[in-house]
C-alpha cells in the first residue's frame, strides 16, 4: 500500500490484494489471466501506520511486529512521506474531490528504520514499503539504505516505489517536480546497477557517477524485490519494464475505470513486454480502499479474493494502541488466520 495511499485506507478502513508469485497453472487467455488460481490458499498481511502520536512510538512498533508475527500475517506494510502540509494546492487521486484524507499534523517514521526496528523483534515476518517516493530521494543513498536493510532483515525485505503526487514535498526537498517519472526510470536502472556490479558505472539525465563502488553486495540476489506502485498507464509500463511487480489501488469513484478494465489495461500492457500476471517472477498486488469497516466485511472480501486467484491479502484496518493485540486478532481471524 502506498503511503499516499494509507491514511485513506485507516480513513476508509480499506483491505489491499495482492496477485501473483503462486504455483499456478497457465491461463487460457494470456492477456486475462484471471482463471490462474481459484480456491487458492490466500496469504494475509498487515499494514500500520507509526510515529503518528506519541503512544505510537518504537516500542508500539516493537510489539505490534511480535503481535503480527505469532498471529501468523505474512508482512508488515508501511508508507512514506518526508513532510506533510497544513494545506495542499496539489490533488490527491483517491479522493472524489482531491483532498487529503489526514490531518494537518499528520507526521510519521521512516519506514525504513520502522523495518529496522521490527527485524529485530521477529525471525520470519516480511516487510514492505507501501510505497516509498524514490524520485524525491537520493538514489545512491537510497540505495545504500535498502541493502543495509536488506542485511538487517536478513532478506526479508521488499522495495515498494512510487512517483508520489505532492509537489509541496518535491519542492520542501529540493527536486523539480516534473519529470519525475522519467527520474523514477532512471534511478529503478541506478538501483539494480549498483546493487550488482563491483564497480559501476552510469551516464545520466539525472545522476552521473564512474567507478562507484557499493558494498556490501544485498543479502536477496540482485536486490530486493522491487514492486512499482501507481495506477497511470506510465506507472503499470514502469512495474512491467523494470519490476518485480505492480502494486495497484483501486478508488471507487467516478475519476477511475472499473477495476474489470483497469486490470485489463495491465495485462495488456504486461503482454506488450513479453510478460503475465501469472508469471512467477511476477507479483500484482492491488489495494481496495472501499470502506470495510468489519472483521465480517474482512471475511467476506478474503473469499472474494480467493475466488478471484489471489495470493495475498494485505489488510489496513485502524488498530488501536489500548489492546491493539485483541484487535490484531480479531483481524487476523476474519482473515482466516486463527479459524
Amino acid at each position: 500500500m502506498y503511503l499516499a495511499h494509507l491514511p485513506l485506507v485507516y480513513v476508509f478502513q480499506g483491505v489491499a490484494i495482492a496477485i501473483g508469485r503462486a504455483d499456478r497453472p497457465e491461463p487460457t487467455d494470456p492477456n486475462r489471466p484471471s482463471d490462474r488460481s481459484r480456491g487458492a490458499h490466500v496469504e494475509i498481511s498487515i499494514a500500520g501506520m507509526f510515529g503518528n502520536s506519541p503512544r505510537r512510538d518504537v516500542g508500539f512498533v516493537r510489539a505490534f511486529a511480535v503481535a503480527a508475527e505469532e498471529l501468523g500475517f505474512r508482512a508488515l506494510y508501511a508508507p512514506e512521506h518526508v513532510v506533510f502540509f497544513a494545506s495542499y494546492e496539489s490533488s490527491y487521486p483517491y479522493t472524489i474531490d482531491g483532498s487529503p484524507a489526514w490531518g494537518p499534523d499528520t507526521g510519521i517514521y521512516d519506514p525504513l528504520f520502522v523495518f529496522q526496528a521490527a527485524a529485530g523483534v521477529t525471525s520470519e515476518l516480511r516487510f514492505c514499503t507501501g510505497v516509498l517516493i524514490l524520485p524525491q530521494r537520493p538514489v545512491l543513498l537510497t540505495a545504500k539504505e535498502v541493502l543495509t536493510l536488506d542485511h538487517l532483515t536478513g532478506g526479508r525485505f521488499e522495495l515498494g516505489v512510487g512517483s508520489g503526487w505532492s509537489l509541496e514535498e518535491y519542492e520542501a526537498l529540493g527536486v523539480p517536480f516534473a519529470e519525475r517519472g522519467r527520474r523514477m526510470d532512471e534511478y529503478l536502472e541506478v538501483l539494480r546497477l549498483v546493487w550488482t556490479e563491483d564497480r559501476a558505472s552510469h551516464d545520466g539525465r539525472f545522476v552521473s557517477f564512474d567507478g562507484v563502488v557499493l558494498n556490501p553486495k544485498p543479502v536477496s540476489a540482485g536486490g530486493p524485490p522491487i514492486i512499482v506502485g501507481g495506477d497511470s498507464p506510465a506507472a503499470m509500463r514502469r512495474a512491467a519494464r523494470a519490476g518485480d511487480g505492480w502494486y495497484g489501488w483501486w478508488a471507487q469513484h467516478d475519476d477511475h475505470p472499473p477495476l474489470d478494465r483497469h486490470l485489463d489495461r495491465l495485462h495488456a500492457i504486461l503482454a506488450d513486454h513479453d510478460r503475465s500476471a501469472a508469471d512467477p517472477d511476477f507479483s500484482l498486488r492491488l489495494g481496495l480502499p472501499i470502506g470495510v469497516d468489519t472483521p465480517d466485511a474482512v471475511a467476506e472480501r478474503v473469499e472474494e479474493a480467493r475466488a478471484i486467484g489471489v495470493d495475498e491479502l494485505v489488510l489496513a484496518p485502524p488498530v488501536p494502541t489500548s489492546g491493539f493485540e485483541a484487535a490484531l486478532a480479531a483481524w487476523a481471524e476474519a482473515g482466516g488466520l486463527t479459524a
